[in-house]
């Protein structure tokens, strides 16, 4: 297949498409990406999930067109698999890229024209391609412009950010879904806020996903959605706007970071901790990147190292966790079975290291 044949064949992908009226638009600090489909349900899916970047003014770098049908393999090409991850296979020809999940969908990419098309009968599956190419898209533009996302809960008090470090499955949400009741607390980011040169966070807040068995009881069923994923087990999302009057709104910078630990017993309390171990827990955090998504940017690349090492994306973010850690005071947090005790720690030191400075 030649580059013409290629791009003749992108082009014959996009039958249908371009006069559709369900359409949605959102800009990620600039960054803008329309999503445009044949049915209501997962474009209204993919507009709770990013409701906070909703924008009808910005001009799109990036379009994805979905389609709910199952795609037509005899129409593509006869290419060789050069990549092989858990939830899928990877082709590439030219500037065509294809990310088949087993048969059960396919993303085809046009990089000539910032185009990703999904084709997937399956409403669940189709719905995740999405979410997750936009969430390492919106990723990997924010690490060309020096902007980089820790995994971890950000939170805002007195118009200071805390980064509240802890692993996946180390109990984020719940933390948060108790905190966030609390009058002087606002949200930054669940899972993933950004933060910047100047040692800032940015606020970053999309769905939040919790266990079936974790299902909170005191939020309305409509902002509680079931879906199935591709590689773990089903769970629910809860819509961002369900804290939509508890959501910071402009950067804030750093000053505390909790680098979180969980204890089997009750007992929960913060101490201090050195910069240079909460350094250590950034850098996996954020650097590395443990625990955050970073999907389709680095399908196609010889290796995630080299890439860091032609872009400075390793430089920059450690550039960034240094400014954050050297600029903010640093601390343990334990985080025991007592949820309430685990609330009651983490207030009694924001009253009496935040609160009373703003008296």
């Amino acid at each position: 297949m030649s580059k013409n044949d290629a791009l003749d064949f992108a082009q014959k992908l996009a039958y249908n498409m371009m006069d559709t009226s369900y359409t949605v638009k959102f800009s990620f600090y600039g960054f803008g990406i329309e999503v445009k489909c044949q049915d209501t349900q997962t474009l209204q899916n993919i507009q709770r999930d990013y409701s906070f970047f909703l924008s009808e003014e910005v001009v799109p770098k990036v379009i994805f067109e979905i389609f709910n049908e199952a795609p037509d393999y005899n129409k593509f090409p006869h290419i060789k698999a050069n990549l092989y991850t858990p939830r899928n296979i990877c082709y590439r020809q030219k500037n065509l890229y294809f990310i088949d999940y087993f048969g059960r969908g396919i993303l085809v990419i046009d990089h000539c024209k910032d185009i990703y098309r999904v084709f997937c009968p399956d409403s669940h599956l189709r719905h995740e391609i999405v979410f997750l190419s936009i969430l390492s898209l919106v990723g990997q533009n924010f690490d060309l412009r020096n902007i980089h996302r820790v995994h971890g809960l950000g939170l805002a008090v007195g118009n200071k950010a805390i980064l509240i470090l802890l692993p996946s499955g180390g109990g984020k949400t719940t933390l948060l879904l108790d905190i966030i009741k609390n009058e002087f607390v606002k949200l930054i980011s669940e899972d993933s806020p950004l933060i910047d040169r100047s040692g800032k966070a940015f606020p970053f807040p999309i769905r939040i996903g919790v266990s079936r068995k974790d299902k909170p009881q005191d939020i309305p069923d409509a902002h509680l959605h079931f879906i199935k994923r591709m590689e773990f087990g089903p769970k629910y999302t809860i819509d961002i706007d369900v804290f939509k009057n508890k959501i910071a709104r402009e950067p804030l910078p750093v000053e505390y970071i909790l680098c979180g630990a969980r204890c089997l017993g009750s007992e929960s309390y913060i101490k201090p901790l050195s910069k240079h171990s909460a350094l250590g827990e950034l850098v996996k955090n954020s650097v590395v990147g443990l625990g955050l998504y970073q999907g389709i940017e680095f399908l196609f690349q010889e290796g995630i190292f080299e890439l860091f090492k032609k872009s400075g994306v390793l430089f920059s973010r450690f550039k960034n966790a240094s400014k954050v850690a050297s600029r903010s005071k640093t601390y343990s947090f334990v985080i025991g079975s007592d949820r309430r005790k685990n609330v009651e720690t983490f207030l009694n030191f924001c009253q009496e290291n935040i609160n009373k400075k703003s008296e």
